[in-house]
């Protein structure tokens, strides 16, 4: 298994599976903590191999720089059908957050867990914005 995309952004969705992805960005900015997000979406293109068909489980865990959770552990169980062809096969999950809370500014961490196995990670920074900062990709 590989996987090709992991990304927190303000939506996404799986359509026929076709992976749309809409404002992806890797820290959050707000003039005070705790910091709330009232929507946003973790999403992930994971690719399987033929040999590596049937059901699976992703777990998703965010957590501070002391490995503290800001959040419960986000699942989801899903099965993978070997492809007739015999290459791979791509599998899109997108998990969607409402009011997503973080406590303190600092570094965070995304990581992305298939069977059990971590796979891959990405950072969250939140951080304190300043009144003369121009908007740009960490602006709540």
């Amino acid at each position: 298994m590989k996987v090709e995309m992991l990304a927190i952004c303000d939506a996404a969705t799986d359509y026929q599976g076709r992976l749309n992805v809409l404002g992806v960005f890797e820290g959050i900015a707000a003039p005070k903590a705790p910091v709330v997000r009232d929507r946003c979406s973790i999403m992930t293109r994971l690719r399987f191999n033929a040999n590596e068909g049937g059901a699976h489980q992703l777990k998703i865990r965010i957590q501070n720089g002391k490995g503290i959770q800001l959040m419960q552990e986000m699942q989801a169980r899903f099965s993978v059908k070997a492809p007739a062809n015999g290459k791979s096969v791509a599998v899109n999950m997108v998990l969607n957050i409402n009011k997503f809370k973080i406590d303190e500014f600092g570094s965070h961490e995304i990581a992305l867990y298939v069977d059990d196995v971590l796979q891959d990670s990405i950072p969250l920074t939140v951080a304190k914005a300043t009144r003369n900062r121009i908007r740009g990709t960490m602006d709540n």
